[in-house]
């Protein structure tokens, strides 16, 4: 596809094509579903033996009830108009797809091999890919009036099923103020001034306010979170956690090194078979030597990344330190862990929530010195707790 032709196709899409209203959520339970549903059910399937529902010649497999939540997820928002409907579309989409997924090794293999060593690397990958998304979905911000006209259609039928709140009155009176005001979209000014009239007090039934249980719970971990993850605090957990993890990967590089050396026979001695154990490696090929040297290629770059980032915190240098810290942790979680799932699915996952937490405390630190304004040139930062 030439590039002219894109560009000529993404502009049309995105004059017809509008993010729904709080999409980045729907995506959010959606991933929250995916990531439970495939590690819940190895870890379920690992500890229960693998049993089988059926008998015989009939197996009843897991992927069928991931279809048929898949089913339900797509049939419900065609059914039910109402918006409350498409939280659960998403949770039940995200179970869905993780319980069809995760069953990839026996649609990939003559043989259907749920244990085929490429599954895990299928399903990191495709949720990888979602975050990605979830990403895009996020940044992404209604503008122009036909966006504007259409998140306001959403907010009216929320009036409709329980009222406004006078903070939703607010945004939909702005939503609609912006699209009156587009001079672009001419043909739309009419309709979004006679909309705009439904906005003046005592048109929409109004509501109070009144936060959920989860509202609430997020509310109360954020307010945990601004009076104890203070700057300087964060600060020293990262330089702690960063250190850390850099020189794990450095000692599994050495392992991998000290290992490939020692298997140019065909064996290894008891030192190394434990660093064999401890790196998860099992060359069988040349495929498996490929991804050994892709793999500790990887391992020094991030290593190397992690441990420079460390010695900027520590000199002060915030900016700095957390972008090469945000690129390190970024590449292990979708290069690295993508070989690590290949040899060691539980190990690799381990590895994943574990940088994943590091990395959203980066960007919580990034966040706070962004607010302060931090000097990058090389000078101790004043952050206290």
């Amino acid at each position: 596809m030439s590039f002219p032709f894109r560009r000529l196709l993404r502009r049309r899409l995105s004059r017809r094509l509008v993010a729904r209203l709080a999409a980045e959520r729907y995506m959010l339970l959606m991933l929250i579903g995916f990531a439970a549903s495939v590690l819940g059910t190895r870890a379920f399937l690992a500890l229960t033996g693998y049993p089988q529902v059926g008998g015989g010649t009939l197996h009843i497999s897991h992927a069928l009830w991931g279809g048929l939540l898949l089913f339900l997820a797509a049939l419900i928002p065609l059914l039910v108009v109402n918006r409350v409907v498409l939280i659960w579309a998403a949770l039940l989409a995200g179970i869905g797809a993780g319980l069809f997924v995760d069953e990839v090794g026996k649609f990939i293999t003559a043989d259907n091999d749920y244990f085929f060593p490429a599954a895990a690397p299928i399903a990191y990958a495709l949720f990888l890919l979602a975050v990605w998304l979830y990403a895009r979905v996020r940044g992404a911000r209604a503008r122009g009036a036909r966006a504007q006209l259409h998140v306001a259609l959403e907010l009216l039928g929320d009036a409709i099923d329980d009222g406004l709140s006078e903070r939703d009155r607010a945004q939909l009176r702005q939503r609609i103020g912006s699209a009156a005001a587009d001079p672009n979209h001419r043909h739309l000014q009419p309709l979004a001034a006679a909309m705009l009239g439904l906005t003046r007090p005592g048109v929409l039934p109004l509501r109070e306010h009144r936060p959920g249980q989860v509202a609430r719970l997020v509310a109360a971990v954020r307010a945990w979170m601004d009076r104890t993850l203070t700057q300087g605090r964060l600060r020293a957990g990262l330089v702690a956690a960063l250190g850390v993890l850099g020189l794990f990967i450095l000692s599994d590089l050495t392992a991998i090194v000290a290992v490939a050396v020692d298997l140019r026979d065909g064996t290894t001695g008891e030192v190394l078979s434990t660093a064999n154990e401890f790196t998860r490696i099992n060359i069988e090929d040349r495929r498996g030597v490929l991804l050994l040297l892709v793999r500790a290629l990887l391992d020094a770059c991030v290593g190397a990344a992690l441990i420079v980032a460390t010695g900027l915190l520590l000199r002060g240098v915030a900016r700095r330190a957390a972008r090469l810290a945000q690129a390190g942790l970024l590449t292990s979680l979708s290069a690295v862990n993508l070989l690590v799932f290949y040899l060691d699915q539980f190990a690799a996952a381990a590895s994943a929530l574990s940088q994943l937490a590091v990395l959203l405390a980066v960007q919580r630190y990034q966040r706070l010195c962004a607010a302060e304004q931090p000097s990058d040139r090389g000078v101790p930062e004043n952050a206290s707790d």
